[in-house]
């Protein structure tokens, strides 16, 4: 507005006139009045142009902060989740997950709470569809081939212990993880073979 004053005071000075023609229409001014007025035009079109874009972006900014808020609340319910899974609050853990699963992918720790409460149901069919996604999931992967021999004690498996036997090939696999397991399933299926044949692959890769 200084500069609005100054630029107006400058040209009050100036001698002169200005005379605009527009359909039929004369209007004869100064160059101070025209100038002053050209820049109040521009700069009153600036503050509505600032304020309809303010207005535009409202929506957004509070959807954003919503958002933001969500989320927080969900890695939250995972947090508080996890810990509840610990100590055997069924109650916590499956409100929690209801929480959390609203506003986060399949998280690896998100995965690892649907598990927990898969398990507390006895649902055999989603645990088990949960431990196949795991192996896909590096950070899971070692808990998911235990849990999957252990399925396969459990159901006398024979084709999914050897699964999960190449499976857990892998040389961040630790064998003394899995090898209590191992020898259990070969002790009552009576199945050496294939433990022979694991070691001997083993042996192999770390070559």
């Amino acid at each position: 507005m200084t500069f609005i004053s100054s630029l107006a005071m400058w040209f009050s000075n100036s001698k002169g006139k200005v005379v605009i023609e527009w359909f039929g229409w004369q209007v004869t001014t100064s160059p101070s009045f025209l100038i002053t007025s050209v820049v109040l035009i521009f700069f009153f079109i600036y503050i509505v142009l600032s304020l309809i874009l303010s207005l535009y972006n409202i929506p957004k900014k509070t959807l954003l902060k919503i958002e933001k808020r969500k989320k927080n609340n969900a890695i939250t319910a995972l947090n508080e989740g996890i810990i509840a899974s610990f100590y055997g609050n069924k109650k916590e853990v499956l409100k929690n997950l209801s929480i959390a699963k609203k506003s986060l992918n399949d998280t690896p720790l998100l995965i690892l709470l649907e598990l927990q409460n898969s398990l507390y149901k006895g649902d055999q069919n989603n645990t088990f569809t949960l431990l196949t996604k795991m192996l896909d999931i590096k950070v899971l992967k070692p808990l998911a081939i235990k849990s999957l021999i252990a399925y396969s004690i459990k159901n006398k498996d024979q084709k999914l212990f050897n699964n999960i036997l190449n499976k857990s090939l892998d040389k961040k696999i630790d064998f003394s993880w899995i090898q209590k397991d191992i020898f259990k399933f070969c002790i009552q299926n009576n199945n050496w073979n294939d433990l022979s044949n694991y070691l001997e692959k083993k042996n192999i890769s770390k070559q």
